[in-house]
């Protein structure tokens, strides 16, 4: 297996999923507590890191010879377990504008 190609397009798959997921939040909603508010839309966004990582599992896919299928899978399966740490990482840097809150706080907010 080419390790170094899975990892590199995994951590660039979470990196990329969660700062444009990020992005989406802070310019249209200001914060994803606000984004939060719109159960739908928050739900849709989260397709933001899905496509990212399928993607990445697509790249690794044409670009290696043997066990496409064992490395794609693996590619967008740990990018799936690392964007949770990068959203943690960036929750932490950005409290303020990334902590969303518990449904119970959502509701009494409305």
């Amino acid at each position: 297996m080419r390790w170094k190609l899975l990892v590199l397009a995994s951590v660039a798959a979470a990196v990329l999923g969660v700062g444009i997921w990020s992005l989406f939040a802070i310019i249209f909603f200001g914060t994803a507590r606000e984004l939060a508010r719109h159960d739908w839309i928050l739900l849709m966004s989260a397709l933001i890191p899905l496509v990212i990582s399928a993607y990445a599992g697509v790249f690794v896919y044409r670009h290696t010879a043997r066990r496409r299928k064992t490395q794609a899978t693996v590619t967008i399966a740990l990018a799936l377990l690392l964007a949770p740490i990068f959203y943690l990482t960036a929750w932490s840097i950005f409290p303020d504008r990334l902590q969303i809150p518990r449904t119970s706080e959502i509701k009494q907010a409305k």
